[in-house]
């Protein structure tokens, strides 16, 4: 079982798997292993207590947990959504957060960095990712990737962004 240093954890397609394979791209550069895993494709059924008492934990859940447990951060690449996190991005840490009898241990001291190609500005969903991380006791790295239409991807940026995340989590 191979461990991946960093998750890189998508949750739309298109801009946002463009900016998490540069993410992904990136880190082989600064000699890193990192894993895409997108959670639209996961196609997880929307999380609620009774679908839970019925049905249990869907088997994705439970191998992905295995992995970001072993993992050394997780890098989140979401788009905004109404101004706020997507529902595939929600509904994912819905049900991870239901593994094991502490809600907060998959985050808990885990580094995070957040991402986000926008239609919109992209601070919004950014904000929300970082509270809703920080809440549930993960240590969100201060600088984050924003890109959108009228502000592509800075390669320089992304480098120094993401070598901060490595010595962090190192």
């Amino acid at each position: 079982m191979d461990t991946v240093d960093y998750l890189i954890i998508v949750a739309s397609v298109e801009q946002n798997m463009k900016l998490a394979n540069s993410i992904h791209e990136q880190l082989k550069t600064l000699e890193q292993s990192s894993k895409i895993i997108d959670i639209v494709a996961l196609d997880l059924p929307m999380y609620t207590s009774q679908r839970e008492d019925v049905d249990g934990i869907p088997e994705v859940i439970s191998s992905l947990v295995g992995e970001m447990k072993r993992a050394k951060a997780y890098i989140f690449v979401a788009p905004e959504y109404n101004y706020s996190i997507p529902p595939t991005l929600t509904n994912f840490v819905a049900w991870v957060s239901r593994v094991g009898d502490d809600f907060r241990v998959l985050f808990s001291e885990k580094a995070i960095l957040n991402a986000t190609f926008s239609g919109g500005g992209g601070a919004d969903v950014l904000n929300a990712m970082r509270v809703q991380f920080t809440k549930l006791g993960a240590m969100v790295m201060p600088r984050e990737v924003l890109a959108n239409y009228a502000k592509p991807l800075n390669a320089e940026s992304l480098e120094k962004t993401l070598s901060q995340l490595i010595k962090f989590s190192s």
